[in-house]
């Protein structure tokens, strides 16, 4: 069944936290900024992408801002754009909470063992174990939202959301639920960029970040965000407009090569796999997103692979990436299944999706794939169409 709709989408991205916010940036991609912690030791050279929520406090309130942790407000903040709304109980009980999160709120991790250690463990913080678990971004937008469908958080790398996203696929194809907020996230905290810097990560500040440019260099800049798209299983009624389906989604392993990563011809037997399984043909896609993150290493992998999409096509499918726009997060994915979507719904694909080729597409998009090549030997994809 091919007929699963993205119905609502909302975000919250160093690149804006609304539709045309997103959309205006991706045409010009922000540079990186500095990063900083207060009361943290400054962290030399450190460039990044962060999130705005300036506005979370006037539609969050005080008392959720003081108790939870960052990635639980980017995530409600997020579906709250999507028109959920906690005061209308239709749907609530079959409608299901998808996850897919990387990392955590691993900044609340640390700060409650860094509070035990300090305080000879005589004085924890319960708020911060409560916001410390992987699964506390997934519990609060059941209670925010009154759902009551099965509740699922994945963490699995950069893998985190498309498992996440099967699994409401899953659940909507088999009847389990009617409707699935599914939400990538991951937060920008000190720990992650320090440990980061210890493994040479990132890019130092102002170097370039193209991703699949030439003239790349090895290193990524950190970023942060949360996406939230509503599922729904079912005939279209949302109108005259034609509505973007989920068409699939697939991931897995892959025989992992220490300096070329992936081999080509593997990743196109995968994506050929996924866009048999989505029922169309690799000369169907207008678009191969990537989440190429500027390191001059992985950029090859994603480079050969869309090659060897193109020599099955029997044409050139343009790449464009997203990861210019919110930096390199584990469930970053979420956030390219979002813009993937946004570009569906408004027809024309942002020329600063090409930072590397510069293969700008004029005509119109309906079918996009999506692909995220991980260095620990996972990859994954998704097929979304327009009509």
């Amino acid at each position: 069944m091919n007929n699963i709709e993205i119905t609502n989408i909302g975000l919250v991205s160093p690149a804006g936290n609304t539709p045309e916010d997103v959309l205006s940036a991706a045409a010009v991609p922000p540079a990186p900024a500095k990063l900083s912690f207060p009361g943290r030791k400054e962290l030399s050279g450190a460039a990044g992408f962060r999130c705005d929520l300036s506005e979370a406090r006037g539609i969050l309130g005080l008392m959720k801002m003081r108790r939870l942790g960052r990635l639980q407000v980017m995530s409600l903040l997020a579906a709250r754009k999507t028109l959920l709304s906690a005061e209308s109980k239709e749907g609530c009980a079959d409608t299901g909470v998808y996850v897919g999160t990387g990392l955590g709120s691993l900044g609340e991790t640390a700060a409650f063992l860094e509070n035990m250690v300090e305080q000879g463990e005589n004085f924890p913080k319960p708020a911060s174990f409560i916001n410390s678990v992987h699964n506390a971004v997934a519990s609060s937008l059941a209670l925010e939202f009154s759902l009551k469908g099965e509740n699922i958080t994945v963490a699995h790398r950069e893998i985190s959301f498309d498992a996440a996203l099967w699994h409401a696929l899953s659940g909507l194809r088999q009847g389990r639920v009617k409707r699935a907020v599914v939400c990538g996230a991951d937060e920008l905290n000190y720990y992650h960029v320090l440990a980061g810097s210890g493994k040479g990560l990132w890019k130092k500040e102002g170097e370039p970040f193209k991703p699949l440019a030439p003239e790349n260099s090895r290193g990524t800049v950190p970023g942060e965000g949360a996406a939230v798209c509503v599922l729904s299983a079912g005939g279209h009624t949302g109108g005259n407009e034609s509505p973007v389906k989920v068409l699939g989604v697939k991931f897995g392993r892959y025989r992992r090569d220490s300096s070329t990563y992936i081999d080509p011809r593997e990743a196109g037997d995968f994506l050929a796999l996924l866009m048999d399984s989505s029922g169309i043909k690799a000369a169907e896609v207008d678009l191969l997103l990537s989440g190429a993150d500027g390191d001059s290493g992985l950029d090859s992998a994603y480079l050969g692979a869309g090659d060897e999409l193109a020599r099955r096509a029997g044409r050139v499918i343009p790449q464009g990436t997203y990861k210019q726009l919110c930096g390199d997060y584990r469930a970053a994915s979420g956030f390219g299944f979002v813009l993937a979507a946004l570009i569906l719904r408004d027809g024309r694909i942002p020329a600063g999706l090409f930072m590397g080729r510069g293969n700008v597409v004029d005509s119109p998009v309906k079918t996009i794939l999506l692909y995220t090549i991980s260095r620990s030997g996972v990859h994954s994809g998704c097929v979304i169409k327009k009509g």
